[in-house]
């Protein structure tokens, strides 16, 4: 049966409907948000597993802020690859030197003095 009328949906749905089209989201973002997530990795001194995942966390929501501004100017699916860019070009300007600087033996990087 077709239905002929407006079509509700119960608030369970509703919540069920936005973890699918988030969670879809999320996916479509990681080749920008992984890369962001690599540069975090590269810059951390210390922990750089922690430093990675709020690099990803952080590129992830502007990845999901310019796709939703992309998709209400009814780009359709230029609105995923579109994007990315902001998230690209964080990680490109946030790129460290390669390959990074050896220290001098004896010199530390944190700054604190050896004991003698």
């Amino acid at each position: 049966m077709i239905p002929l009328g407006a079509i509700h949906f119960s608030p369970a749905e509703v919540a069920m409907i936005l973890a699918i089209v988030v969670a879809g989201a999320i996916v479509f973002a990681l080749p920008a948000t992984l890369t962001l997530a690599w540069i975090g990795h590269r810059r951390a001194d210390r922990h750089p597993g922690a430093a990675a995942f709020w690099y990803w966390l952080a590129g992830t929501g502007l990845s999901l802020a310019t796709t939703g501004l992309a998709a209400q100017q009814d780009l359709g699916w230029w609105a995923v690859p579109l994007g990315w860019v902001p998230t690209l070009l964080v990680a490109a300007l946030l790129n460290p030197r390669w390959p990074r600087r050896r220290a001098r033996l004896g010199a530390t990087t944190t700054g604190q003095q050896r004991e003698r």
